[in-house]
């Protein structure tokens, strides 16, 4: 019999009740977290939480306005009142993306590069750039330029509105530090 470590051989989501399964996912521990600096998509998150709450507000709406006018005794509304629960479907999924964006990483940098992960599908679809591939960084507005060489031929472009407008001066100072650092 072989002893594998408890967080292989467990999942932290089983025998948790429903409401949990749909709004938490379970973490995978990190192997070295003080060397690396993540950069979630929080500023994307705010849309998400944003579009949950107007859909409970068109749920709480439909209802309010279906009693105003029909009242508690009328066949329609005890028969159809049900109907503006629905707007909940949309505002759980809608909680649900918002979690899954503050929870998980846009940007991070490792001391082996920078991982850059996509809104869909994102362990299939990271890139990975190596800091040695990397001649130098610009950032104009929301727009990161990777450059991977002094022409400016080849490189990666990528979008910083996930990220929030706060985060792109730390962002800029830990790359051109790295880059800095491993040039010299």
């Amino acid at each position: 019999m072989t002893n594998k470590p408890a967080s292989d051989s467990t999942n932290p989501n089983d025998g948790a009740s429903i409401v949990k399964r749909i709004l938490t996912s379970p973490n995978k521990p990190v192997t070295e977290p003080e060397k690396e600096i993540r950069f979630t998509r929080a500023a994307q998150a705010s849309l998400f939480f944003f579009l949950s709450i107007i859909s409970v507000m068109i749920g709480i709406g439909t209802l309010f306005n279906e009693f105003i006018n029909w009242g508690p005794q009328h066949p329609d509304f005890k028969a159809y009142w049900w109907l503006s629960l629905l707007a909940i479907i949309p505002a759980a999924l809608f909680l649900r993306i918002g979690i899954h964006c503050i929870r998980h990483a846009f940007i991070i940098l490792t001391p082996m590069g920078i991982e850059i992960f996509p809104f869909w599908k994102p362990q299939k679809n990271l890139q990975l750039v190596f800091w040695s591939d990397i001649n130098h960084a610009e950032f104009t507005g929301h727009i990161m330029k990777l450059h991977f060489n002094k022409e400016e031929t080849a490189g990666i472009i990528t979008t910083l509105k996930p990220i929030g407008k706060l985060n792109y001066p730390l962002l800029e100072k830990a790359i051109n530090g790295r880059i800095n650092t491993t040039k010299a």
